[in-house]
C-alpha cells in the first residue's frame, strides 16, 4: 500500500512539472511591445500599429483598429474604459475600453510631434509621456500638454506612486526622481565601473520599494531616493531590455535575443528558460500579476505561464539518499534535449549551471531551495550550437560536474 502510494505522489510531481510550460498566446506577424492587465483577465498588448484587448487572461486577443500609421511603444490602462497608447508621432486614447480609439495627435518625422517611447496616467485625467530627450505633462486627459523638461538620456519608462512623487529611467543609466508632479526632477545617475546602462523598464511592487535593470539589477527601498546593485543577470552576449517583479523576491528579466530569466531571491541570482519559445526574438515587456501568473511579449508572439515557468525538474522521489550524486546526462550525445539526474540527502539550495568549452555560463538551469530526493532535470539545448558542454551541480559544499555533446 506504502508503495502505490508513493508511485501515486511520484507521478502527480512528474505530471506538475511536464504541464508547468511557457504557451503561446497569439502570433500576429509583427512585433509587441508591451503589454499590460488591469486584473487576472482584462489586458491589452500592442506593437506596431495594432492593439489588442482580451478580456479572458489572453486565451482570446481581439485586434482593436485605430488611425495609427506608426509605432505604438506603450499602452497604459487606467481603468475598463479608460486607456492610453502612445508611440513614435502619435498618441491614442480610448473611452469605452477599446471600442474605439481617438487620435489625439499624430504625425511623423519633421511635423513637430514627439517620438514617444514611455507613457503613465496616474488617474483618467493626469499623465505623463516621455521619449527622444521630450518629457510631457496634461492634467486634462490630452485635451493640453505642458512641455515640462529635456533630460540627457532617452526616457523609455515612467511610473508615478501619486500624482506628485514619480520616477523617469531611461538610456544611458540615468535615472530621475520627482516630488512635485515633474514641475522638476532630480537626476540620479547610476554608473558602475566606468560602464553605463540602459535602463528600458522600471518595476515598482509597493510605494516604496522597485527595481530597474539592465544587466546589472538595481533596487530602491525609499522610491528612487537611492538605489542599489542587487545582482547580475548572465545575459552574455545580448542585452537587458525588460524587467518585471511580482514581488520583493520574484522577479523576471527579457533579452534582446530572446532568452528570459526568473529571480527567486530578489535579483541576486537569476535562472535562465529553456524551451520553444526562447533563444530568438526580443522580450520586450513583461507583466507580472503576481508570482505564478505571467505574460511575456516579444518579436511576435504573447507567451503566458500559470505557475511562474518552473519547467523541467522532475522530484522523482521523496526518500533521501545517503550522500549526494550527480549522474552522467542521458542520452549523450544529445540532440536537442537530454537529462540530468542528481540526488540530494538533504534540503538546502541547488544550482544547476551549463557552460561551454570555454568555460563561459551559456544557461542557468536551476537555482532555488530543494528538499532532500532524487530529482530529473530536462535541459532543451535548442539555442545553442552543436559543441562540447558542461554541467555543474552546486549545492552546500558539494560541486560536481560532467560533460556531454550536443551534436545537431
Amino acid at each position: 500500500m506504502k508503495k502505490i502510494i508513493l508511485l501515486f505522489i511520484i507521478i502527480q510531481i512528474s505530471n506538475q512539472a511536464a504541464e508547468a510550460q511557457w504557451i503561446r498566446q497569439l502570433s500576429p506577424g509583427h512585433p509587441i511591445r508591451d503589454i499590460e492587465f488591469i486584473n487576472r483577465y482584462t489586458g491589452w498588448a500592442c506593437g506596431d500599429n495594432f492593439i489588442y484587448k482580451t478580456t479572458n487572461g489572453g486565451i482570446n486577443w481581439i485586434n482593436q483598429p485605430n488611425s495609427s500609421t506608426f509605432l505604438i511603444q506603450q499602452i497604459h490602462p487606467v481603468n475598463d474604459s479608460v486607456v492610453y497608447a502612445a508611440g513614435w508621432w502619435n498618441f491614442l486614447k480610448t473611452t469605452n475600453g477599446g471600442d474605439n480609439w481617438i487620435s489625439i495627435f499624430s504625425g511623423g518625422p519633421g511635423m513637430g510631434m514627439p517620438a514617444l517611447d514611455a507613457i503613465f496616467f496616474i488617474n483618467e485625467n493626469t499623465g505623463w509621456l516621455g521619449g527622444q530627450v521630450v518629457y510631457l505633462k496634461t492634467t486634462d486627459g490630452g485635451n493640453s500638454f505642458i512641455d515640462s523638461g529635456r533630460f540627457e538620456g532617452l526616457p523609455m519608462d515612467i511610473y508615478f506612486k501619486n500624482e506628485n512623487e514619480g520616477i523617469i529611467s531611461g538610456r544611458f543609466s540615468f535615472i530621475y526622481r520627482t516630488t512635485n508632479g515633474g514641475n522638476d526632477w532630480i537626476e540620479n545617475r547610476v554608473i558602475i565601473k566606468g560602464s553605463q546602462y540602459n535602463f528600458n523598464k522600471v518595476s515598482f511592487i509597493n510605494d516604496s520599494v522597485g527595481f530597474v535593470g539592465g544587466e546589472i539589477v538595481f533596487k530602491t527601498t525609499n522610491f528612487g531616493l537611492s538605489w542599489d546593485s542587487v545582482g547580475s543577470v548572465p545575459y552574455g552576449f545580448e542585452q537587458s531590455y525588460c524587467i518585471e517583479f511580482a514581488d520583493e523576491h520574484t522577479g523576471y528579466s527579457g533579452g534582446t535575443a530572446g532568452t528570459l530569466f526568473k529571480t527567486t531571491d530578489g535579483g541576486g541570482s537569476w535562472m535562465q528558460y529553456n524551451g520553444p519559445e526562447f533563444g530568438q526574438g526580443f522580450y520586450r515587456s513583461i507583466y507580472a500579476y503576481n508570482d505564478s501568473v505571467i505574460w511575456a511579449v516579444g518579436n511576435a508572439k504573447i507567451i503566458f505561464t500559470e505557475n511562474g515557468g518552473l519547467t523541467k525538474v522532475q522530484q522523482l522521489s521523496l526518500f533521501a539518499p545517503d550522500e549526494f550524486r550527480l549522474y552522467q546526462n542521458y542520452p549523450n550525445p544529445f540532440n536537442p534535449s537530454t537529462n540530468i539526474k542528481f540526488e540530494i540527502p538533504k534540503s538546502g539550495k541547488a544550482e544547476l549551471k551549463v557552460f561551454d568549452a570555454g568555460g563561459r555560463e551559456v544557461s542557468v538551469l536551476l537555482n532555488e531551495n530543494l528538499s532532500a530526493g532524487s530529482y530529473e532535470y530536462t535541459f532543451d539545448a535548442a539555442g545553442l550550437p552543436s559543441g562540447i558542454y558542461f554541467y555543474r551541480l552546486r549545492t552546500g559544499e558539494f560541486v560536481a560536474s560532467g560533460k556531454m555533446l550536443l551534436i545537431k
